[in-house]
C-alpha cells in the first residue's frame, strides 16, 4: 500500500473515533435532564442512644407518569448516628415475593402524574449509635434503570448527645391541688386545679393529663374534655391546669376521688396521684341513719431517702397520715405495712421486710383534720430483679356516726424503686511482650457485669505512648450476668517501655457515670534488620560457657601430647630406614650383568 493509501485510512479512524466519542456521551447528557428528586416526609421521633426503633417515610416523586413496576431504595445514615442492617429495598411488581417494606401506592385515589410510595423500615434494621442527627439518605431508582438516579434526605430526631436507659430520665408529679371553695356543696360548680412539677433530670415533651372521674360518683367535667396537653416542662419547673367541675343536685355528703394521671415522651409508665375533693350533700340512703361523711385517712406524703433502696441494705420508710374530716375523730386505728407481690419468681412474695419491729402500729385516737407520723425500717430482698415495687398500707379503725360506731377500711399503695449493687469487673490486661518498633502488640481485657442490674453505655477509651484505630470504643449496654473481651491493636511509637490505660466508663442502674481504670505496659525493642526474624537467636562464641581446665591438667596434657610426638617420630624414622633400605636392594639388582639374568640366544646353525 502507498503511503498516501496509509493516511487515508488512518484519518477515515481518527474521524470515526471521534464520531463514536461525541454521540457515546450523549445519554449521559440526557440524564443530567431528569424529573426532580422525590420529597420524603415522616414523622418527628425521640429516640435514646442505643435504642431499636422504627420509621415510615413517605415519598412523593413529580414525573411523567405514576406506574413504577419496580422501586429500588438504597438507605444510608449520613453522619453514623444510625446503625443500619439493611441498606437495599426494593419492590417488583411482577416477583411473586413480596414484602411490606415498600409500598408503591401510597395514595389509590390521587388521579395525578406523581408518584407517591412509602418505605417501612422495622427496628429490626435500625438502631440508633451517635449523638448527632438521625439524618439517613435515599438513593432511588426505577424499573431497574440505573442511569437515572434521584437523592433523597430526611432527619428523623435531632442530636441529643449521649441517651440514657435508665428509668429515672424524666419525672412528673403532682406538687399540690386545689378548689376555688370547700367544701363543695351539691350542685354546686367549681374549679380543680392542679400544680405540676418535673422533677427529672431532663426536660419532659409531649406531656399529657387525664382526669379519672370514675372514682368520683356524681362528679364530673363541665364542658371540657378530660386530656390536657403541654408542650415541654423543663427541668425544675412547674406549671398549672385547670378543670371546670360540677356536681350533682343530689349527693351524699363525702370525701370523693379522683384521679389525675400523667404521661409523656419522656416517662416509661405513666403515673397516677389520687386526689380528694370534699362535698356536702342531703341525699341518703335507706340503710343510712346519718347525713355525717366517713372520716377517711390518706398518706400525705412519703419518703424512703430520696434515690433507689439498695438490695440487702436497711433502710426507712417515713410516713405523714392525716384524718380528712373535719368534724369526726378516728378511734382504734390500726395501720398494717406488708410489700405487693412483684412480677418475677424473685418477688412473688414481695421485695421488702420488716427489720427489727413488726409491721404493725396502733393509734388509739385521731382527731379531726390532723396529722401524726409513723416509720418502719423495711430491708429490700438481696436478689430481687431491680424495679418499682409495692407497698401496701392498710387502714383499720372506727368511727362514731351520729350516735353509731362503725368499722372502717381502706388501702392505700405505695412505689418504691429497688436497685442493686454495682459490680462491673474487669480483669488485668492481657499484654504479650516485647514487641519491636514498627510491628503492633494484641491488647485483650475481659470484662463482666457481676451486679444484679443492667449497666448503660459502656465505653472504652484508651491512652499512652502509642497509636491504635481503637482509642475510643463504644460497647452499649451489657445486662446482668454477661461479659466480653475488649480487644485492640497497639503500635509503639519509641523504643523503651510502652504504658497506657484502659478506663472503662459507664452508666449504672441509678444514672450516675462510673469509672474502672486498668493499665497495662511492655518492652518495646528497636526494629528488626531485614532478615531478622523473632525465632533468630544471637551468635555465641564457640568458647562460651566453657570454664578453664585445672593446671595439672593441662600439663598431663602437654606431658602426654610430647610421648606422642616422640613415639610418632621413632616410628617415622624406621620407617624411612627400612624403606632406604629396600630402594638400595632394588638398585643392587639393576647393576648385574646382563646374562646372569637372562640366557643367551643360540646361534643359527
Amino acid at each position: 500500500m502507498k503511503r498516501t493509501g496509509k493516511r487515508r485510512v488512518s484519518l477515515i479512524l481518527s474521524v470515526l473515533l471521534i464520531t463514536a466519542f461525541c454521540f457515546g456521551s450523549l445519554p449521559a447528557s440526557a440524564a443530567t435532564y431528569a424529573q426532580p428528586s422525590p420529597t420524603v416526609n415522616s414523622e418527628k421521633l425521640t429516640v435514646s442512644k442505643g435504642s431499636p426503633f422504627q420509621a415510615i417515610f413517605y415519598f412523593y416523586h413529580p414525573t411523567e407518569y405514576s406506574n413504577k413496576d419496580s422501586i429500588t431504595i438504597t438507605v444510608e445514615s449520613s453522619n453514623d448516628a444510625i446503625s443500619l442492617k439493611k441498606k437495599t429495598f426494593k419492590y417488583d411488581k411482577n416477583s411473586t415475593e413480596q414484602n411490606d417494606e415498600i409500598d408503591p401506592d401510597v395514595d389509590e385515589d390521587y388521579e395525578g402524574n406523581d408518584a407517591s410510595y412509602s418505605l417501612t423500615i422495622p427496628e429490626l434494621y435500625m438502631k440508633r449509635i451517635g449523638d448527632g442527627a438521625g439524618t439517613l439518605k435515599f438513593t432511588i431508582y426505577y424499573n431497574n434503570d440505573k442511569s437515572e438516579t434521584y437523592v433523597a434526605q430526611k432527619t428523623i430526631f435531632d442530636p441529643t448527645g449521649t441517651g440514657s436507659d435508665t428509668e429515672d430520665d424524666g419525672k412528673l408529679v403532682v406538687q399540690s391541688y386545689q378548689l376555688d371553695h370547700t367544701p363543695v356543696k351539691e350542685g354546686e360548680k367549681f374549679n380543680l386545679t392542679f400544680t405540676l412539677k418535673n422533677t427529672g433530670s431532663v426536660v419532659c415533651d409531649n406531656i399529657m393529663a387525664v382526669l379519672d372521674t370514675s372514682t368520683a360518683d356524681g362528679i364530673s367535667i363541665n364542658g371540657v374534655t378530660d386530656t390536657q396537653y403541654i408542650n415541654t416542662l423543663d427541668t425544675g419547673t412547674t406549671t398549672t391546669i385547670s378543670y371546670p367541675m360540677t356536681c350533682l343536685s343530689k349527693m351524699t355528703t363525702n370525701n370523693y376521688t379522683v384521679s389525675l394521671i400523667l404521661s409523656a415522651d419522656e416517662i416509661e409508665k405513666s403515673v397516677t396521684s389520687k386526689v380528694f375533693i370534699p362535698v356536702t350533700g342531703t341525699k341518703t340512703d335507706k340503710d343510712e341513719t346519718t347525713n355525717a361523711s366517713k372520716p377517711l385517712i390518706i398518706i400525705e406524703n412519703y419518703d424512703y431517702g430520696g434515690k433507689a433502696v439498695m438490695g440487702g441494705k436497711e433502710f426507712n420508710l417515713a410516713m405523714n397520715f392525716k384524718n380528712t374530716s373535719t368534724n369526726t375523730q378516728i378511734e382504734n386505728l390500726k395501720i398494717t405495712v406488708s410489700s405487693v407481690a412483684g412480677d418475677d419468681d424473685k418477688s412473688v412474695a414481695g421485695a421488702f421486710t420488716p427489720a427489727k419491729s413488726s409491721n404493725t402500729f396502733y393509734i388509739p385516737k385521731v382527731a379531726p383534720n390532723s396529722v401524726f407520723a409513723e416509720q418502719i425500717a423495711l430491708i429490700p430482698k438481696a436478689d430481687a430483679t431491680p424495679n418499682s415495687y409495692g407497698v401496701s398500707i392498710a387502714f383499720n379503725y372506727e368511727a362514731v356516726l351520729d350516735g353509731k360506731r362503725e368499722a372502717i377500711d381502706a388501702t392505700e399503695t405505695i412505689a418504691i424503686p429497688l436497685t442493686q449493687s454495682d459490680r462491673f469487673e474487669a480483669n488485668e490486661a492481657d499484654l504479650q511482650g516485647p514487641i519491636s518498633l514498627g510491628d503492633s502488640g494484641q491488647l485483650n481485657i475481659n470484662y463482666v457485669n457481676k451486679g444484679k442490674s443492667k449497666i448503660f453505655n459502656l465505653s472504652v477509651k484508651l491512652e499512652g505512648n502509642f497509636t491504635t484505630g481503637e482509642s475510643n470504643t463504644y460497647i452499649g449496654n451489657v445486662d446482668s450476668g454477661v461479659g466480653d473481651t475488649f480487644q485492640a491493636s497497639l503500635n509503639p511509637t519509641e523504643e523503651g517501655t510502652m504504658t497506657g490505660t484502659a478506663t472503662f466508663s459507664y452508666e449504672d442502674a441509678n444514672g450516675e457515670i462510673k469509672n474502672l481504670v486498668k493499665d497495662f505496659s511492655c518492652e518495646v525493642m528497636p526494629a528488626m534488620q531485614p532478615g531478622e526474624g523473632i525465632d533468630s537467636e544471637p551468635s555465641v562464641p564457640a568458647n562460651a560457657g566453657v570454664s578453664s581446665p585445672p593446671v595439672w591438667m593441662i600439663l598431663a596434657g602437654i606431658g602426654g601430647l610430647a610421648v606422642v610426638i616422640a613415639v610418632l617420630v621413632i616410628l617415622h624414622k624406621k620407617r624411612k630406614a627400612k624403606k632406604l633400605k629396600l630402594l638400595e636392594q632394588s638398585d643392587d639388582y639393576d647393576d648385574l650383568p646382563t646374562e646372569a639374568n637372562h640366557p643367551a640366544k643360540e646361534e643359527k646353525s
